[in-house]
């Protein structure tokens, strides 16, 4: 799925801002997201980003929350605490570094555990490449009140 497919199937979920901490592997995703009908705000930390969607869906808004999946590790306690209690499921989009063609030592620490980490905190996952309509898929989601996350790796962010 190339970069512009990706967008164009998180335009159509229908979100309606992106709020989160930028990830060199999603600046050409991002660059595709932002338009005037979607402001993109960009918190100092990723767990203030969970924060600030939050707060953005109480409300009104529909957020899309963007990192790299190094800062993923950082929200663990925002997605279950806060997000989770105050009953707001989250659509989250991970840069996952250390896959694919990123095979930087440190990168590949976390890449080869983001899906685990998404697992033990019940967030669904999935890549453009195992899902082909995106809006249904994050909507089904939020529905039943679940977070979830769609992984972005290198090689497809950069298509």
């Amino acid at each position: 799925m190339t970069t512009l497919t990706v967008a164009e199937g998180l335009l159509r979920a229908g979100f309606d801002c992106a709020v989160g901490v930028p990830d060199s592997h999603l600046t050409a995703l991002l660059e595709q997201l932002h338009r005037p009908s979607l402001p993109v705000y960009c918190p100092p930390r990723e767990d203030c980003a969970v924060a600030v969607a939050v707060g953005l869906t109480l409300a009104g808004a529909r957020p899309l929350v963007f990192m790299k999946n190094a800062g993923l590790f950082t929200t663990g306690d925002a997605l279950t605490s806060l997000a989770r209690d105050a009953a707001v499921p989250l659509a989250l989009l991970v840069g996952w570094a250390g896959t694919g063609s990123d095979r930087l030592p440190h990168h590949v620490v976390t890449g080869e555990r983001t899906t685990a980490l998404l697992d033990g905190l019940a967030i669904s996952w999935t890549t453009p490449a195992d899902t082909a309509d995106l809006a249904g898929w994050f909507a089904g989601h939020r529905a039943a009140g679940h977070h979830s996350a769609l992984l972005i790796e290198p090689q497809e962010a950069h298509r």
